[in-house]
């Protein structure tokens, strides 16, 4: 095959002549920047330790967000200087500011790409082209909206767990297995399986939701029967395949590799893509295929995108240019969250350090919950006084709300139990708990970067409201040198021999030394991001 040398030369010609027209348009540079801001957004989720998993959410979110910028120009031609800083000037305060702190800061990673897209909207659309473009900031909403709270009506409203298994039953049944189920349980002549809410449909309900309000803004207008018929497809797809995956369940409950796979982050991704294409078909057959093909036409697309002043041009280039070096600055500028925590070594006065072993980063599974707590960092030291071995261990967690505590969860429910009905508390210090086995006696609480150490979830929050949430720290909050929440927590665990004594024998001892210590060690999360 030979290369036509003249078309590749027309083709070349074609490209740099309609490059050239839209340089001279205010939609390739509102592409430009929105695009960046995407980039970099994606880039600060892809590394975030709550929202990582949800990645492909946000990529969906943000093409829609993308498309409908695209297919809508802006129109406005009298867009003023006025809107043109003042969104230039919210935009630039929302990013620069230390790239760890959007890590550590949720509140920052709810809101802030808010007034990053208001800035950027009145930049771009000024203050009447706002209104004309509502559905790009509706998507952006809907995609940074915490959809969590649903979980907990579907659990405990909607009673999902028991439902799916009446439904995972009766099909079982059906089939001639023989199954009943009784409340949670499907049983089978083979053996029975409890169902739990994360191996019910909520997740792919939810995910299919989400979809589903992806496409009611990105496709507009569509029919009162067209909404209903996604809405009630989202529903019943998930239903459904979640009963399915806990049939499945339930049938190889007794192989046990079988069930770990379906059980298991591997298993669920395969009836979630199941889900997902079930769905795009029941889509097809709801929505207008022409609503996907009908084309825009050249000459009206071309009228929409007008050329701007020079002056607007340059304005737009800098603002371009000034997100770029800013993104570039704050990542060559990144610092690993928590890096510094526990240098230099934590010391336990009065007692001679023999050993540290430093932890990586790691994410350790919630038993029968489906989720996981992740560990930015952590330490164990042994300090030895008058033969009596001493064991200290340490894990920094971020974005946490102080309820699980990552000692715990490997201990046996009676063990586990007994430390959380065993609340402890020091004037000066704070709450925490004992507990003991046959070789060890244990001290565990959560250091907080303000206040006292807790336990739980309400000792915790209140911690934060009564010392992190208050008008002084606002400024220092909006200009970048503070998280407005600080929802960080060094979980710690003292234990020490009980040498075939009463384990309340040795609990002074733990006790003392966290009292002697607490202070020193609450200044490791004093402005240390």
């Amino acid at each position: 095959m030979f290369i036509n040398t003249q078309k590749i030369i027309k083709a070349k010609a074609i490209f740099f002549s309609k490059l050239q027209l839209a340089l001279k348009t205010q939609h390739f540079y509102l592409l430009g920047i929105f695009s960046t801001l995407a980039v970099l957004h994606l880039n600060i989720i892809n590394s975030h330790n709550l929202e990582s998993d949800n990645l492909t959410f946000y990529v969906l979110y943000w093409g829609g967000i993308l498309y409908l910028l695209w297919k809508n120009p802006p129109r406005d031609k009298n867009i003023t200087y006025v809107s043109s800083f003042l969104g230039l000037g919210i935009l630039f305060i929302t990013l620069f500011r230390p790239i760890n702190l959007w890590y550590l800061d949720l509140q920052l990673f709810r809101v802030a790409p808010i007034f990053a897209s208001l800035g950027l909207g009145l930049l771009a659309f000024g203050f009447s082209g706002l209104k004309h473009h509502w559905r790009l900031f509706l998507l952006l909403l809907l995609m940074l909206f915490p959809y969590g709270f649903i979980h907990g009506i579907f659990d405990f409203k909607l009673k999902f767990p028991q439902l799916t298994a009446t439904i995972s039953a009766f099909l079982l049944h059906y089939i001639g297995l023989g199954a009943t189920n009784s409340g949670a349980f499907v049983i089978l002549p083979t053996g029975k399986v409890e169902v739990l809410y994360y191996c019910t449909g909520g997740l792919l309900i939810l995910w299919l939701m989400q979809l589903t309000l992806l496409i009611l803004v990105v496709i507009h207008p569509t029919t009162w029967q067209q909404k209903l018929g996604l809405v009630l497809s989202a529903f019943g797809t998930g239903f459904i395949t979640g009963c399915l995956r806990v049939s499945l369940l339930a049938v190889v409950v007794n192989n046990k590799s079988l069930f770990d796979y379906w059980h298991g982050k591997e298993g669920g991704t395969i009836f979630m893509v199941i889900a997902t294409f079930t769905f795009a078909a029941l889509c097809n057959y709801i929505l207008p295929t022409d609503t996907f093909s009908k084309p825009q036409k050249i000459d009206e697309y071309s009228d929409n995108l007008k050329f701007i002043e020079p002056k607007r041009r340059l304005f737009l280039i800098f603002t371009w240019s000034g997100i770029l070096l800013t993104a570039f600055f704050l990542f060559l500028n990144k610092k690993p969250v928590g890096n510094n925590i526990f240098n230099p070594e934590i010391s336990v006065d009065n007692w001679q350090k023999m050993k540290v072993t430093s932890l990586k980063n790691q994410k350790i599974e919630i038993p029968d919950n489906g989720n996981y707590i992740s560990i930015n960092s952590g330490k164990d030291y042994i300090y030895l006084q008058n033969d009596q071995k001493l064991e200290l261990q340490m894990r920094y967690v971020v974005n946490t709300r102080g309820n699980i505590n990552p000692f715990l969860l490997s201990l046996s429910q009676d063990l586990k139990q007994d430390a959380e009905n065993n609340i402890k508390y020091i004037e000066n210090v704070g709450y925490y708990l004992l507990y003991s086995d046959a070789q060890k006696a244990y001290l565990t609480a959560c250091i907080n970067s303000r206040g006292g150490s807790t336990v739980n979830s309400s000792q915790f929050m209140n911690n934060r409201y009564k010392h992190d949430i208050n008008i002084n720290r606002l400024i220092p909050w909006i200009l970048g040198r503070e998280v407005f929440r600080d929802d960080r927590c060094i979980w710690t665990q003292l234990s020490l021999p009980v040498n075939q004594k009463a384990a309340t024998e040795t609990y002074p001892i733990l006790e003392f030394i966290l009292k002697d210590n607490y202070k020193k060690w609450q200044t490791r999360l004093g402005h240390n991001y």
